[in-house]
């Protein structure tokens, strides 16, 4: 048989044993998962503004100091000479009896407009480099809402030391807040916190992030991992967003090897870059990570994605699964 003639032997082989395993290996994935999340922080702006300043409403009323005589404000007037004696002083724009309070508010309206003129600057002095900018209306908004977001992902492979973490996980999608940032950044430490825990049962990991990026470039990455995550599996035993709990009893294929790893993957989306977010060799950078990234603020967290499995028991996923679904994942 010449070159050829094996060649295409060979190729037809290929084809063959793909159209037999392919289906095999797809089906030997997890089956379940579970996942949580929001997305509070892009609805919000984030941005702290104080613009509209303060305002009097109506001005200063007669339950002030005093009461005038001859309809002169805080000026009482003596006599009707032309420039009017008030009780401050002299007022020039007096004219007989009638107004002379009008150099008193004329006073008033000086100092009022130094005293807001003082205030000013001192407040453009306490936000100047402190990553803040001047809107259209006078007020003051964090740089981020013009547009500036970062998003981060952290997978992790835990071994079976580290199976524990996928009821604790599902307890956080039950009981945790995902409709508010506050409630967004305590889901976020718990499960930092319960990573660091298990950071020993780490046998796979990998570290991304990019930006910065428009508000709603970061919101459509984060939907799209996000979703990437939840596709790799058949059944979502509990899925919590927005304020909701989804959990399903639908019955899932039981794994018939035994379960070697569970995948945990969190999104974040932040308003400012996180310094200690890159890729990862160690067990000391893994740490060091988990910490910057539990320590979010919740007026710094934009979104939060949280998505693990197997979530299933007696699901499985073995060395060989993650090697052929997560291939981005480096062994620490």
């Amino acid at each position: 048989m010449n070159a050829p003639k094996r060649a295409r032997w060979i190729v037809v082989l290929l084809a063959l044993l793909a159209i037999v395993f392919l289906p095999m290996v797809a089906m030997a994935g997890p089956r379940s998962g579970g996942s949580f999340g929001g997305r509070s922080g892009f609805r919000s702006g984030g941005g702290f503004s104080s613009g509209g300043g303060y305002s009097s409403g109506g001005g200063y009323s007669s339950g002030g100091y005093g009461r005038n005589y001859y309809g002169g404000g805080n000026t009482y007037v003596y006599g009707g000479s032309p420039f009017g004696y008030s009780h401050w002083g002299w007022a020039p724009w007096g004219w007989g009896g009638g107004f002379g309070g009008i150099g008193t508010l004329f006073v008033l309206a000086v100092a009022g407009i130094a005293v807001l003129s003082v205030m000013r600057a001192v407040r453009r002095a306490a936000y100047r480099g402190g990553g803040w900018s001047q809107s259209d209306d006078g007020g003051y908004v964090r740089d981020v809402d013009t547009g500036r977001a970062y998003l981060y992902r952290l997978q992790l492979a835990l071994g079976r030391s580290g199976r524990g973490v996928q009821k604790r996980l599902v307890e956080f999608a039950e009981r945790g807040d995902t409709s508010s940032e506050a409630g967004l950044a305590s889901l976020l430490q718990q499960t930092a916190l319960e990573l660091l825990r298990e950071k020993d049962a780490v046998r796979y990991v990998g570290a991304d992030g990019r930006g910065p990026m428009s508000l709603t470039n970061a919101e459509t990455t984060m939907n799209s991992l996000a979703l990437a995550e939840r596709s790799r599996f058949q059944v979502e035993r509990v899925r919590a967003s927005e304020g909701r709990v989804n959990a399903s009893s639908v019955a899932a294929e039981e794994g018939k090897e035994a379960l070697e790893l569970v995948v945990v993957t969190v999104v974040a989306a932040t308003r400012t870059p996180l310094g200690n977010f890159k890729g990862v060799t160690s067990l000391e950078e893994l740490e060091s990570l988990l910490s910057e990234l539990g320590s979010t603020s919740p007026d710094g967290l934009l979104g939060l994605e949280v998505i693990w499995t197997p979530a299933d028991e007696n699901d499985s996923l073995t060395e060989m699964d993650v090697m052929t679904t997560y291939p981005d994942l480096r062994g620490i």
